[in-house]
């Protein structure tokens, strides 16, 4: 068994008790068990990057009636801009043509404030507002 002190890395299964200085790698799973601190950079791979074929939609959603993107078949994180103020405003999403789950609760918004949210793939949205008109932007997850 390495010598904890002697700047090795020693490794019991996937838990890694000492990390020695700079320069050494470590590969395959990481487990902490307490916390973990780490003084300079950290340079972590893998994984892919779909970023470059995320789907990106500007879709109109009207004030006071359900509906749903024309992309069913994905998540989206859907972003509703206010463009002018209102009062009583509220976001539901929900499986079905009625949307069930509230998202914003009936609130008077202002312009600039963005209502932020992740929609199921094929999911309805439902928003209304007195005076209030939003813009929106759904981008695939």
């Amino acid at each position: 068994m390495p010598n904890p002190n002697d700047g090795l890395i020693a490794a019991y299964g996937n838990t890694i008790n000492k990390l020695a200085p700079a320069g050494d790698t470590m590969t395959g799973p990481l487990t902490c068990l307490s916390t973990l601190s780490v003084a300079g950079p950290v340079a972590v791979s893998g994984g892919t990057n779909t970023s470059g074929s995320a789907a990106v939609l500007t879709p109109t959603f009207a004030n006071g009636t359900a509906s749903r993107l024309s992309d069913t078949s994905r998540d989206y994180i859907v972003y509703l801009a206010v463009t002018v103020s209102g009062t009583a405003t509220s976001v539901a999403i929900g499986p079905t043509s009625t949307p069930a789950n509230t998202v914003q609760p009936s609130s008077s918004v202002t312009a600039g404030q963005v209502i932020m949210f992740r929609l199921p793939a094929g999911w309805w949205v439902l928003w209304a507002g007195t005076t209030t008109t939003v813009s929106a932007l759904a981008i695939g997850c």
